[in-house]
């Protein structure tokens, strides 16, 4: 296992301060001095790693998504695309209803007015970035044949959005009952019943409606 450089320790410590505090104190009452006393580095530190807390706010929020396990590829390994789909709908279902997902969102919600540029930059590193990795993973089942696909950007934005629908405004509004992991499996059970009905190879709807 290779060992971690001290540059990569500090900047792991700086992106975990950011995390706690980002939430928990809002964007503008957040400084770097209060970062740097979190992470235990200096405030030299933290600009040495990251320009201003503008960047520092982007790329906690790459980090985050870079946390979601990779996209499955089943192309050429014998996999079945339904248990793929499961997969990577259940890791994203996971981890937009998880505790530092939601605490950014609410985050970037409750600052939106005063700080617009935050919602984009939320958007185009954390959802934007979530729908181009599954949007990739479908053109390559589609030029495959395993789907049948139109508009693959189309496609996985539904798809996401399918799996969003049922809980997610819920869990940000904080709303109980909170959905378990059997109800969470199910409704993703549900969703790639759905997408396979719409878009599964030869038998999906939009190629028969061609025909």
């Amino acid at each position: 296992m290779k060992k971690r450089s001290k540059d990569e320790t500090k900047n792991t410590a700086i992106l975990q301060a950011a995390m706690k505090l980002f939430p928990k104190n809002g964007y503008a009452a957040t400084s770097m001095d209060a970062i740097a006393v979190a992470a235990k580095v200096t405030k030299q530190t933290v600009y040495g790693h990251f320009k201003s807390k503008d960047e520092l706010f982007t790329r906690m929020i790459i980090a985050l998504c870079e946390s979601q396990p990779p996209q499955k590829k089943t192309a050429g390994t014998g996999g079945k695309i339904e248990d793929a789909l499961y997969e990577a709908g259940l890791n994203f279902l996971n981890f937009v209803t998880s505790a530092e997902c939601l605490a950014v969102t609410r985050l970037v919600i409750s600052e939106v007015a005063r700080h617009p540029k935050l919602a984009q930059r939320y958007y185009e590193d954390g959802t934007q970035r979530l729908l181009n990795v599954f949007a990739a993973f479908l053109k390559e089942e589609n030029r495959l044949g395993v789907l049948s696909i139109p508009d693959p950007d189309s496609a996985a934005s539904c798809f996401l959005a399918q799996l969003k629908g049922k809980y997610y405004l819920r869990m940000v509004l904080g709303i109980k009952p909170a959905p378990t992991a059997k109800d969470k499996e199910q409704n993703v059970r549900e969703t790639v019943a759905i997408f396979l009905r719409l878009y599964g190879g030869d038998d999906a709807l939009h190629t028969r409606s061609k025909l």
